[in-house]
């Protein structure tokens, strides 16, 4: 059974836009305001795996988003140090794999949603200082967070059928 979202808050993945264009397709590192987006497609076909990899490292106010569609798709989002990050994740199919890490820095942001089933997810804020992570997973999927550091939050929203282990440390 699929979850019924209400997209309203994020219209830019509810019209399609998904801040994407094509001009930020690739990968960025080392330095400030970058914006690097990866967006696959495939056919539900077993032998079209898509695999998406973006890594920044020591920016303020990057931004790194990968939109994926289809199945068994694997994305990984990689910002290491820096402040005001974001890092953005869609994925709309059925068994997608994604592992995020933030680690170190200040005030970053991780949002990842799941459109499909049988999703697995791994994200990792590691010694950082009020970061946040938000997660809305859809059905059979399997969710594991760790977060250390001082001040950070994390919230979800989650199908049945889902499983998650959350693990927080720190002030």
């Amino acid at each position: 059974m699929a979850l019924d979202l209400d997209l309203s808050d994020n219209p830019d993945i509810a019209s399609g836009a998904f801040d994407l264009d094509t001009q930020y397709n690739g990968v960025s590192s080392f330095g400030n305001g970058n914006v690097a987006g990866i967006y696959q497609v495939n056919n539900d076909d077993a032998d079209l795996v898509n695999k998406a990899e973006i890594q920044q490292v020591d920016g303020l106010n990057n931004l790194a988003m990968i939109w994926q569609s289809g199945f068994s798709n694997e994305a990984h989002i990689f910002q290491t140090e820096g402040e005001n990050n974001v890092a953005r994740l869609l994925q709309i199919g059925s068994g997608h794999y994604a592992h995020l890490t933030q680690s170190g820095g200040i005030d970053n942001i991780m949002t990842v949603t799941m459109l499909g089933e049988s999703a697995i997810i791994n994200a990792t804020q590691l010694d950082a200082v009020s970061n946040v992570l938000s997660v809305v997973l859809n059905s059979g999927s399997n969710l594991n967070i760790t977060q250390s550091g001082e001040g950070n939050t994390f919230s979800t929203v989650m199908a049945p059928n889902t499983s998650m282990v959350v693990r927080q440390t720190g002030q």
